[in-house]
């Protein structure tokens, strides 16, 4: 049954009594242009732009600043007084429009250090591909040919989040060749920290707050549907991340004179790991749940729709069975959740040694879902470690000190940030969702949350703002890792569906319509 819906939604065309879709006469246009867009992005990929060099941050923006102006936008930097990488703004008004959307995407990366990259990170190529992997270099195409859609770009930030800002461009080009107007005012927002963790976006989009208002924001980050299907999502789960240390004797002991009499500190992890946590993923905590909303049915089923493709998921990953008796990905994501993202306590294999260690470490992430506040999770994390009878403590040297040690608890915190959601009925969701549904062919998957966290809260918080994610690039882009690849087809389609939601968004939405 599954397997019959997502053959149906992948090659079925969705039934449009709307405008005819601009998307022929965009192709048409950029299969006469390749070359050129692949140049502009091959120019673009190789100035290294890892978060934290701030040499490299501004050579980017020098190129993307006279990028913009050679399409008629003139890009501003934005600064927050605290510091920090500029963001991008720019502004390209419309005769008549009534509403104003602002095009977001970041340009800084992640690192390159360390990873095995079968290519320079920042010296592009084309690859082709089986099975996600990498098997032979291809040539750029020569001026007017084309590529195989199903070609890849490797470098860094080719899909995380260079790509989108390339079909950005390319759609402000096809929109003149096409004598095509903009239907809504839009503004475009480039962050230069998205990667270092967004730490001063707050103070921009508090400081800029006027030039920033608009109808809504667009995101272009993040993959389509892992089976290609185009997907539209509709918030971020929040997220909250902690480290605890528990102690031991001061010096570690011998096993066999001491292994059943001095307390073990890994013991402590496993017990408080079980404590909190179920074999099916269920948060232990003493009302945890309580403002955890229940999902609505309409949300539930597409969520189901979503989970079309766990059975293959499973399987590519060599799970017979996955948590919550096989429970679909979508409504799992659509709740909170508790990962252990490692835990640390003396040595394994060739390193072990007959000894009780003096400490254990264990470091977790909540995924937080709209309503939850990482205040309180980390206000019941303490309660439930303190009715455990132990003393916490911020302090890492204290333990140097106790008396009692094997009940000293040492918690740190990850700066956490809340969920953001919009409603899947909201107009200009819907209006989105037609748009994308003309340029793809098909109607797109609907994500009610992303299982991952962005630090979206800030444009709520700061601006009130809509935030509706409309990712373009392929699923298994190795984002973050080394080989970031970016599947051709996907930037085309980037291109064609960027355009029609310049041209078309303030037809679907006009201003009567809230």
């Amino acid at each position: 049954m599954r397997r019959a819906l997502l053959a149906a939604l992948l090659v079925a065309p969705f039934s449009l009594a709307t405008a005819q879709p601009l998307r022929p006469q965009v192709d048409a246009w950029r299969k006469a242009h390749e070359r050129e867009i692949l140049d502009e992005a091959f120019a673009m990929l190789a100035i290294p732009n890892v978060a934290s060099n701030q040499d490299d941050i501004a050579k980017n923006v020098v190129f993307l600043t006279n990028a913009f102006a050679q399409r008629g936008v003139a890009l501003t930097p934005l600064r927050a007084p605290t510091g920090g990488s500029p963001a991008l703004f720019g502004e390209l008004r419309a005769p008549g429009a009534t509403r104003t959307v602002v095009f977001y995407a970041h340009y800084d990366g992640q690192p390159v250090a360390g990873g095995s990259w079968d290519v320079e990170p920042f010296a592009p190529q084309l690859s082709r591909y089986r099975n996600s992997v990498a098997v032979e270099p291809v040539p750029l195409p020569a001026r007017g040919d084309t590529v195989d859609p199903n070609v890849r770009i490797r470098a860094r930030s080719a899909s995380d989040d260079k790509g989108p800002i390339v079909a950005m461009l390319a759609a402000l080009d096809a929109m003149k060749a096409l004598r095509k107007q903009a239907s809504v005012n839009i503004k475009f927002f480039l962050e230069g920290e998205e990667e270092a963790g967004s730490n001063h976006l707050g103070d921009i989009l508090r400081t800029h707050k006027e030039k920033l208002t608009a109808d809504a924001w667009l995101f272009f980050d993040g993959p389509v549907h892992v089976s290609g299907a185009p997907q539209l999502v509709l918030g971020v789960r929040g997220v909250m991340g902690a480290e605890l240390t528990f102690y031991g004797p001061n010096r570690a002991l011998h096993s066999g004179h001491y292994g059943n009499w001095a307390p073990n500190p890994a013991v402590s992890v496993a017990t408080f790991i079980a404590s909190i946590r179920d074999n099916d993923g269920r948060i232990r905590l003493p009302g945890f749940y309580d403002d955890v909303p229940a999902p609505s049915a309409a949300d539930r089923a597409l969520a189901r729709a979503v989970s079309a493709t766990d059975d293959s998921v499973r399987a590519s990953l060599g799970l017979a069975r996955t948590e919550a008796d096989n429970a679909a990905l979508g409504e799992r994501i659509m709740q909170p959740a508790l990962n252990i993202r490692g835990i640390r306590a003396g040595n394994v294999g060739g390193g072990a040694s007959n000894a009780v260690p003096t400490s254990a470490s264990v470091s977790i992430d909540f995924r937080l879902v709209p309503n939850q506040q990482p205040a309180r999770i980390r206000s019941l994390l303490e309660q439930h470690l303190t009715q455990q009878g132990y003393t916490i403590t911020r302090d890492p040297t204290v333990s140097a000190r106790s008396t009692d040690r094997s009940r000293l608890v040492l918690v740190q915190y990850d700066s956490g940030y809340t969920a953001v959601r919009v409603a899947s009925e909201t107009p200009s969701v819907q209006a989105v969702k037609r748009l994308m549904t003309r340029s793809y062919g098909r109607e797109p998957f609907t994500l009610p949350i992303l299982g991952g966290s962005l630090p979206l809260f800030h444009f709520v918080e700061q601006l009130g703002a809509t935030v509706i994610t409309v990712p373009t690039v392929n699923a298994d882009n190795s984002q973050h890792a080394p080989n970031e690849n970016l599947r051709v087809g996907n930037l085309w389609d980037g291109i064609a569906l960027m355009t029609e939601l310049m041209t078309g968004l303030g037809k679907e939405w006009p201003a009567s319509r809230m």
